[in-house]
């Protein structure tokens, strides 16, 4: 490792070397020009051949080097910041530039923001160069870490000029997602003085452009300004600089070129270029006719052009068309797992061929018999491969012994300039809960007569997320619930027992209405994943909102108090269903977050029945509801 570090170092300096400009040897400068020397290169006056290429020195006195790093937090990893700052060290840049997200915040605890931000200014004291602060949202996440920013490094938003560029550091925090009015009437002044700049160079930490454009392309009123930022640069040489994402790519907007970087010691599952997913250093030349960038990794380089939104584009499409989808195995609630069969399918609607290898991990070693064991796939444009894999054990396993099995697979192309991907699939084997046909007329009313037994409730030790105490257990609160169908309709009854019902107190449903396989494959919030509030006080109407992302719609509830709690009763649109999985659809996941408050002004216990901590953010955990005379497979 120390050996590595060497290389790492001497690689580095070699680098900086070579962009700088080689220095002649000493003894070929003779003495009376050595006051010039840093100005101009002498060489000796040879007769035929010289030892040196006809290419120009790139010593232009307008020329320059700066560093950027980029987002430090959001799930940091210790060590790799300072990696990168001993690296610059090296290197030797005029300064460094950051585009923000350099402390973890997200917490009303002021001496804690202190901490972190003397643990960070720690960081940047061994730096050898100046270095120039960009707020992100992990550093101005509230009012007491806006004026925290402001007591240690002035204004949110600023500007200064070297060697005839303007830089400009913008503030994507004013408020949240957003460029504010006085931000933007600054920023108008600012590039008015700074007319005559050769190029402009601006920082911000969220992508803005690529805000906007999601807004915009669903329908969304457009809160970023970004739009009057770039009225504003139009026609003017710049490009743009923004993290956040911990996604590197380049793209082409208003004339210009941007970056979104990647990390510099983030979380990031650092699968590598192709995904834009490494941790690295921006490494700026600044030349007369504009800028030229590369990337450090701490391994290597990677030219600023190497991920672009083309490219990028291209191995997405790889990523979506080239598809793996293993089948699920659902088993009624009372039955364990003695014999089954993991059922993997390729889908390829790319357009080179393409193949799978992996392995099945995670199932209990003891007593387990796999056939076969070395798993591969293959299939040309168009086709589609599938594998089946027995599995079984001398006694049968438990349901709960079995949530951590995984298909770890190698997708990649046939060919020359193969892609290749390592996937990381859930094999999932669960309950399987029936989502019952109902017959005849349903009337929301709110009664439970017409539900018989409600077959779900809370755990006796649900996942409870919140002020710890606050919830004493089920006879201060507790909800059974459960589900019905018919063919236009899916019907949720909740019965809540509540000693106390108080504003604030409310059932949310999470509801994933994707294709099983896609589910299983993309756990996390995205279209056709939506969450239900149903609040227990001052509803008003007879509709709640379904929100998903970038869709609305409605659903029909009635809200029932009673004397020791309130019921739900709604009808969900069966086309939330078919509209992903078609008439026949086969199963959806689902919770039940039960949100309960004791005292007014208390924030709420919220008691979950299956999922996570990131239960509104993922499906992990949510129960599998099976329409009824479907197969448990889904394919």
């Amino acid at each position: 490792m120390y050996l590595k570090k060497i290389l790492l170092a001497f690689l580095l300096v070699l680098i900086a070397a070579v962009q700088s400009g080689a220095h002649p040897p000493e003894q070929h400068t003779p003495k009376h020009e050595q006051s010039t020397a840093h100005r101009a290169m002498v060489l000796p006056d040879l007769k035929g051949p010289h030892p040196w290429s006809d290419k120009p020195v790139l010593n232009d006195p307008s020329r320059f080097h700066i560093a950027i790093m980029t987002d430090r937090t959001g799930g940091h990893r210790p060590g790799i910041w300072m990696q990168a700052v001993e690296s610059i060290n090296l290197l030797r840049p005029d300064f460094v530039m950051s585009v923000g997200d350099l402390i973890e915040g997200y917490t009303e605890d002021e001496d804690r923001v202190q901490a972190e931000w003397k643990e960070f200014l720690g960081f940047i004291d061994k730096l050898q160069m100046r270095f120039f602060f960009v707020a992100g949202n992990h550093d101005l996440t509230n009012p007491m870490m806006h004026k925290l920013w402001r007591e240690h490094f002035g204004p949110e938003w600023y500007s200064f000029d070297y060697k005839g560029v303007h830089f400009i550091c913008l503030c994507s925090e004013d408020p949240n997602f957003r460029i504010g009015d006085k931000q933007l009437e600054w920023l108008e002044k600012d590039l008015e003085k700074s007319h005559d700049a050769r190029w402009t160079l601006v920082f911000l930490h969220k992508p803005l452009w690529f805000i906007s454009e999601r807004y915009q392309s669903f329908g969304m009123f457009d809160k970023t300004q970004w739009p009057k930022v770039e009225k504003l640069l139009h026609g003017r040489k710049h490009t743009v600089f923004a993290g956040h994402t911990h996604h590197y790519a380049q793209f082409h907007r208003n004339g210009a070129t941007y970056y979104q970087l990647a990390t510099t010691g983030g979380s990031s599952q650092l699968r590598g270029v192709p995904y834009g997913e490494f941790d690295h250093i921006m490494w700026l030349t600044m030349e007369p006719e504009g800028p030229y960038v590369v990337n450090l990794l701490l391994d290597g380089i990677v030219p600023g052009d190497k991920v672009t939104e083309a490219t990028l584009a291209h191995f997405r499409k790889f990523l979506r068309d080239a598809k793996v989808e293993v089948a699920p195995i659902l088993l009624s609630p009372e039955e364990g797992l003695k014999r089954g069969q993991i059922d993997i399918r390729l889908i390829n609607a790319f357009d080179r061929s393409v193949r799978v290898t992996g392995r099945i991990e995670g199932l209990p070693l003891r007593g387990l018999r796999q056939q076969p064991v070395d798993l591969k796939l293959a299939a040309g444009k168009g086709e589609t491969d599938q594998l089946s894999i027995g599995i079984e054990f001398d006694e049968s396993i438990p349901v709960a012994d079995l949530g951590s099995t995984l298909f770890r697979a190698r997708v990649e192309t046939e060919g020359e300039d193969s892609l290749k991907a390592d996937l990381t699939i859930p094999v999932v084997i669960d309950r399987r809960y029936e989502c019952s046909e109902v017959k005849g007329p349903v009337v929301l009313d709110g009664s439970a007569e017409d539900w018989r037994k409600l077959k779900h409730s809370l755990p006796d030790a649900p996942l409870v997320v919140g002020p710890e105490g606050t919830w004493q257990g089920k006879g201060d609160a507790n909800v059974a619930f459960d589900f019905s169908k018919d063919q236009e309709k899916i019907y949720f009854f909740a019965q809540v027992s509540d000693d106390k019902v108080l504003p604030g107190d409310q059932i949310t449903l999470l509801f994933d209405t994707r294709p099983i396989a896609e589910r299983s494959r993309e756990p996390g919030f995205g279209i056709g994943f939506y969450r239900i509030a149903f609040p227990a006080v001052a509803f008003e109407g007879s509709r709640t909102m379904v929100s998903g992302a970038g869709e609305k719609t409605e659903c029909e509830v009635v809200v029932a108090r009673q004397d020791q709690g309130y019921t739900i009763e709604a009808s969900i649109p069966a086309e939330m269903l078919s509209d992903r999985q078609g008439k026949t659809w086969h199963s959806f996941q689902a919770t039940v977050l039960l949100e309960d408050i004791d005292e007014e002004g208390q924030s709420p216990s919220k008691l979950i029945w299956r999922g996570t901590r990131e239960v509104r953010r993922n499906n992990r955990g949510y129960g599998h509801f099976v329409a009824p005379a479907v197969d448990a497979s889904g394919q």
